[in-house]
C-alpha cells in the first residue's frame, strides 16, 4: 500500500509541477521534450521569434507556452489560406506596403480578365440599361394607349405608375452606387500608408 500512496503522491507532484510549468513558463529543455525537437532547433526558433522570457528558474529562462508554441510547431493549416483570411491590420508593418501592392496587382489582373469592373464602368453600363428600361416602359405605355380604349383616368394611372417605377429605379441605382463614408476614409488611410 505504501508504494501505491507514494506513486499517487509522485504523480500528483508531477501534475502540479507540470501545471506550474505551463502557467509560469517552460525552459528550453522542457520545450524540447514537449514539442519533440532537438536543442539547436528550439534555441534557434526562440532566438528568431523574438519572444521574451517571462521569468527564470534556477538560472534558466522560462517562456510562456502560448507565446512560444506558434514558433515551435508546424502549422496544421494552409498558410496561404490563413494569410488570405488575415486582416491587413494583423500584418507586420513592413508587409503592409507589399500587401496593398499585391492587392492592386490582383485587381489589375482581374480587371484585364473582365472579372472586376471599375465603378465608373458599372455606373455607365447600368445607365445604359436604365435608358433601355425607360424607353421600353414609355413605349409600353404608348402601346397600351393605342391598342385599348382607356379613359383619361386609366391613362393617368398607368402613366403615374410607369413614371413612379422609373423614379424608384433611378433612386435605387443612386443609393447602390453611393460609396459608404467608412470605405472612403479607409481608402484615404491606405493611400497615406503607401
Amino acid at each position: 500500500m505504501a508504494t501505491d500512496d507514494s506513486a499517487k503522491r509522485q504523480k500528483g507532484n508531477n501534475d502540479d509541477e507540470t501545471l506550474a510549468a505551463i502557467y509560469k513558463g517552460l525552459n528550453q529543455d522542457q520545450l524540447m521534450r514537449m514539442f519533440k525537437l532537438d536543442h539547436r532547433t528550439v534555441k534557434k526558433r526562440i532566438f528568431e521569434s523574438g519572444v521574451k522570457p517571462v521569468g527564470t528558474f534556477h538560472g534558466a529562462d522560462l517562456y510562456a507556452v502560448h507565446e512560444i508554441a506558434p514558433y515551435l510547431v508546424k502549422p496544421v493549416f494552409d498558410v496561404e489560406t490563413y494569410i488570405k483570411k488575415m486582416s491587413h491590420d494583423e500584418l507586420p508593418k513592413h508587409l503592409t506596403k507589399e500587401f496593398w501592392a499585391g492587392l492592386r496587382s490582383k485587381q489589375d489582373y482581374e480587371e484585364k480578365a473582365g472579372l472586376l469592373w471599375r465603378t465608373e464602368t458599372v455606373v455607365e453600363k447600368v445607365g445604359e440599361l436604365m435608358k433601355l428600361v425607360k424607353m421600353s416602359a414609355l413605349l409600353m405605355n404608348d402601346a397600351v394607349e393605342r391598342q385599348t380604349e382607356l379613359s383619361d383616368r386609366q391613362k393617368g394611372i398607368i402613366k403615374t405608375l410607369t413614371h413612379g417605377m422609373l423614379a424608384d429605379l433611378m433612386n435605387r441605382i443612386g443609393e447602390n452606387f453611393k460609396a459608404p463614408e467608412d470605405v472612403e476614409r479607409e481608402e484615404e488611410v491606405n493611400n497615406e500608408e503607401l
